[in-house]
């Protein structure tokens, strides 16, 4: 791949580009490893409950300290140089498409997206190698095992996969990079405003990866996460330029959407879940997860990781997974915003949008026993200590937990008599088919309805939100 000049420094914040660990590792192949930032150099305890409750069906021991993953030194100082850059091919293709005339980049991106790169005539060498890349997918991965893995988050129904991923919602809003980035560029502080990039994300963590053609080259699933990983080069080019230090403070923090939180994302969506099903008493065999683990590898390289960065199997994925939350940031600026346009600015959103007045006052009457609930599955999911000094946050009410401790002794016994009545494993297939039905159609519509505004068409689905994002559009989001 060939080198290419650093951005000129009226695009970029100086301090970055003036920082000597700032290029993409294929520029300098040969430069020596650069070390963990500063963030990443010290052990955090803030996710020890979490992580308790993530491998506890699992063989993995968590590490409580620094001093514990010292013997992984090799794979984890390959791992923290990840932090010191992007996507290259993503970013420079995003880049490219900006400066082109009446958005005809972004036209000829979904020309190659849907019809192939062959279909675009004088394509440009970078979105080539782009395409290169999507191709190359079925090639780098076991897609019989994505597939099985996808089936494993199928059987989920579709309330417990809602649980699940809104179990993940604290690493959106405390984990470092995670939160300044969906804080600053996310426009998630307000709820009203941000109905597009909500429903979208919704679709692709719930339906997508779960799909029963999961990330095959014609899949609904690959071109949304080919869309996703252009929408982050997008938002990764506009923060560089940013002045703004609690958005970007490289020295300190590395890449503000870097190759290692990326790989840490694919891993939410597939593992994450499986490990929380498993925490409310289902049973998962290590094939299970090994097949999950092979599905979190994809969705990360769909995503625009490099496929030399991630972990090359389920034991690295758990060290991988247990290593991020260890060694991370923990709260930032933006939690306490975030935190109240989740737990009430969803809720009045909803309450607002009826139609029905008497389903609004209900809705409004009953915000919060959903706001408790919305806890109850933190609660589950981090324990109580991460709750001390969490900004911006409700009430909590006791039942929840009581409920979750309910769910936990009462569903294996539901899954064992289910497996004991003849016809179990028709029953299952059927069920996956309704799961997928419901999660990849009816499941966008659902959220539309109930949180668009009558007659509107602001939830769009079409990920391009940010292809001409500008610096005042990163500033609104925290206006």
């Amino acid at each position: 791949m060939k080198t290419i000049e650093k951005h000129p420094s009226s695009s970029i914040n100086h301090k970055l580009e003036q920082h000597p660990y700032n290029f993409y590792r294929c520029q300098s192949p040969d430069a020596p490893l650069r070390p963990a930032p500063n963030i990443s150099a010290r052990y955090n305890p803030i996710y020890t409950g979490y992580r308790e409750m993530l491998f506890a069906s699992t063989d993995y021991k968590i590490k409580r300290s620094a001093e514990e993953f010292k013997p992984h030194a090799e794979l984890l100082d390959r791992w923290a140089d990840a932090e010191w850059e992007g996507d290259y091919t993503g970013d420079t293709l995003a880049t490219w498409m900006k400066s082109t005339p009446n958005n005809e980049g972004r036209a000829l991106f979904n020309q190659a997206l849907e019809n192939g790169i062959a279909s675009v005539t004088d394509a440009p060498q970078i979105m080539k190698e782009f395409f290169q890349q999507v191709d190359a997918t079925p090639h780098l991965f076991d897609m019989e095992k994505v597939q099985k893995g996808a089936d494993v988050l199928a059987d989920l129904s579709p309330i417990m996969h809602y649980l699940a991923n809104t179990s993940l919602m604290w690493t959106s809003t405390t984990l470092g990079p995670v939160s300044r980035m969906v804080g600053a560029t996310g426009r998630f502080l307000d709820v009203a405003n941000s109905l597009s990039r909500f429903v979208e994300t919704s679709s692709y963590v719930v339906g997508d990866v779960s799909s029963a053609d999961a990330f095959q080259r014609d899949s609904h699933s690959l071109k949304t996460g080919i869309n996703v990983r252009l929408m982050h080069s997008l938002i990764r080019n506009q923060v560089i330029k940013s002045t703004d230090e609690n958005v970007i403070d490289f020295e300190n923090r590395g890449h503000p959407i870097s190759m290692r939180i990326g790989a840490n994302g694919g891993m939410m969506f597939s593992l994450y879940c499986i490990w929380y099903s498993a925490s409310l008493g289902r049973k998962y065999s290590r094939e299970d997860y090994e097949n999950c683990a092979e599905l979190a590898r994809c969705i990360s390289y769909i995503n625009g990781i490099d496929y030399k960065w991630l972990p090359k199997d389920y034991d690295e994925c758990c060290l991988y997974i247990d290593h991020s939350l260890a060694m991370c940031e923990g709260q930032t600026v933006y939690t306490e915003g975030l935190n109240k346009a989740f737990y009430s600015g969803i809720p009045q959103l909803l309450a607002e949008r009826q139609s029905s007045k008497t389903i609004s006052k209900l809705m409004a009457v009953t915000t919060p026993i959903s706001q408790g609930f919305l806890l109850g599955i933190n609660q589950w999911s981090y324990g109580e200590e991460i709750f001390e000094g969490m900004p911006g946050m409700p009430k909590r009410a006791a039942w929840p937990k009581y409920l979750f401790m309910l769910v936990k002794f009462m569903r294996p016994k539901v899954l064992t008599l289910d497996k004991m009545i003849p016809g179990y494993e028709t029953r299952v297939i059927k069920r996956r088919v309704k799961h997928r039905e419901f999660t990849n159609k009816k499941f966008v519509s659902l959220v539309a309805k109930l949180m668009k505004r009558s007659g509107s068409t602001e939830v769009k689905m079409t990920y391009d939100s940010h292809d001409h994002s500008s610096e005042k559009d990163l500033k609104s989001a925290r206006n």
